[in-house]
């Protein structure tokens, strides 16, 4: 083995990492392409989205804001052989007025038919870094994985959902050099 070969090849790897540590560095979280309302307001807030519409309020607290509401799917968006919610998650942004996350909060839920009135209640708890006050807004996100209970009743229904019976639909935040 050629030593300087080695040591050169080495080299440029230190390099090639140390070069995506400080682009990692740069790197920001963006909402700006989704809509927002303010995060505290004197009413109950609603907030539409492709396939999902979120109901909220929002309150200040010691250290930051907390969000209570519920997502509530909406079915004329979806396939009309979609009957059930396979996989949820939720996300809520908190961002100034450019877009720029904040802070974020994620849950998970469990799978659920969806009846009429279908709802998934959630509660979120947002703090900005540092104890600036700002014009804050709330934007949300959402990973949903819909299925039919009608497919899902001809296999074990501990397993996956079966091929081709499920619709993934995603909106969230984008991360920006």
């Amino acid at each position: 083995m050629d030593v300087k070969r080695f040591i050169g090849g080495r080299a440029a790897l230190v390099l090639a990492v140390l070069a995506l540590g400080v682009l990692a560095g740069c790197a920001r979280t963006s909402v700006s392409h989704l809509d927002s309302r303010p995060v505290v307001a004197a009413a109950p807030a609603s907030l539409p989205m492709q396939f999902f519409r979120f109901d909220f309020t929002g309150k200040p607290v010691a250290n930051g804001y907390v969000v209570r509401g519920r997502a509530v799917p909406v079915p004329d968006a979806l396939p009309p052989w979609v009957d059930r919610l396979e996989e949820l998650t939720l996300a809520a942004y908190l961002r100034d007025p450019a877009g720029t996350v904040l802070s974020t909060s994620e849950k998970s839920y469990k799978g659920m038919p969806l009846n009429d009135g279908a709802a998934v209640p959630f509660e979120f708890v947002l703090s900005p870094a540092g104890d600036a006050a700002g014009n804050y807004a709330i934007s949300f996100g959402y990973k949903a994985v819909f299925g039919s209970q009608k497919a899902r009743s001809a296999v074990s229904a501990s397993g996956p959902p079966p091929a081709g019976t499920v619709f993934f639909a995603s909106e969230g935040a984008l991360v920006r050099q």
